[in-house]
């Protein structure tokens, strides 16, 4: 048995042998041009809300109550940031922004496999499944961010992970198989509440599959619908200090947050300075 399964798993890296040596090119591009970008403008900011969101799931400060940006999350990869910088003892901000981007882009290059595996899934076919790794990986907007946007181009990556995880989940039918893809989609949530709208799609397509099914498949269609959606708030609230003494009510305040974003500043746009709201 061992050496049946060294052989399939020899195989299988065998197949998918390419998308390897395109995410290990990946990486070795990365490292060149790592230091070509600099930090951008929230940078500061969301090590501050890791920070000050880390100090209140310890109880050393309520802090995090009055930050601006307080209903964003950072459990699921601000705050590994952070930690990796202080496991490191990087003093100086250069090489902590260094850590930060090579991490950042290696979830994104993590982000392009599993639009891979999607593909392949989906498909059939690697060599589709090339050419959608290619145009994720290869988008010139999208390479610049992967390296200094913490928060997008990571929650842009998770959810293709997720989507990943749904599609095997769906495939699979178990109740294991979809307590992992709803804790996928709870940490997803954790970075941005959009990540709801695959909870939401998931369910709608469980409940279509509880419809159809007949009455001895309905029992097990339920339970594992049930797990889902169990796994996926349990994991956004575990992961989610700001909603642990108020769920409810700062949930809501999330939600609203996310749908009308208070950002009011002076941009250099066309040569001069104007509001951010008159854009």
């Amino acid at each position: 048995m061992p050496t049946h399964r060294f052989a399939r798993g020899r195989a299988w890296l065998m197949r998918h042998a390419a998308a390897g040596l395109a995410c290990l090119l990946c990486v070795a591009i990365g490292t060149v041009v790592l230091d070509d970008y600099d930090a951008f403008i929230d940078s500061p900011g969301h090590r501050m809300l890791a920070e000050v969101t880390l100090d209140y799931a310890w109880g050393r400060s309520d802090a995090l109550l009055r930050y601006k940006d307080r209903t964003y999350g950072t459990i699921i990869f601000e705050a590994p940031l952070l930690w990796a910088e202080r496991l490191l003892g990087l003093q100086d901000s250069r090489s902590s922004y260094l850590l930060r981007h090579g991490l950042t882009h290696l979830l994104f290059l993590a982000g392009g496999l599993g639009g891979y595996a999607l593909a392949c899934r989906l498909y059939r076919s690697r060599g589709l499944a090339l050419i959608a790794m290619s145009l994720f990986l290869l988008h010139p907007r999208l390479y610049a961010h992967s390296f200094w946007n913490s928060r997008d181009l990571p929650f842009l990556s998770l959810f293709m992970l997720a989507l990943l995880l749904t599609h095997w989940a769906f495939r699979r039918g178990s109740v294991p198989a979809f307590l992992l893809c709803g804790a996928g989609i709870g940490a997803l949530s954790n970075m941005r509440p959009m990540g709801l709208l695959l909870l939401g799609a998931g369910l709608a397509l469980r409940t279509l599959d509880f419809l159809q099914a007949d009455r001895s498949a309905r029992r097990q269609i339920a339970w594992s619908g049930g797990a889902f959606v169990a796994a996926s708030a349990v994991t956004l609230y575990a992961s989610t200090p700001y909603l642990w003494s108020d769920p409810l009510r700062r949930f809501a305040e999330a939600l609203a947050f996310a749908g009308d974003h208070p950002y009011t500043v002076r941009q250099l746009f066309r040569g001069r300075y104007v509001w951010s709201t008159e854009l």
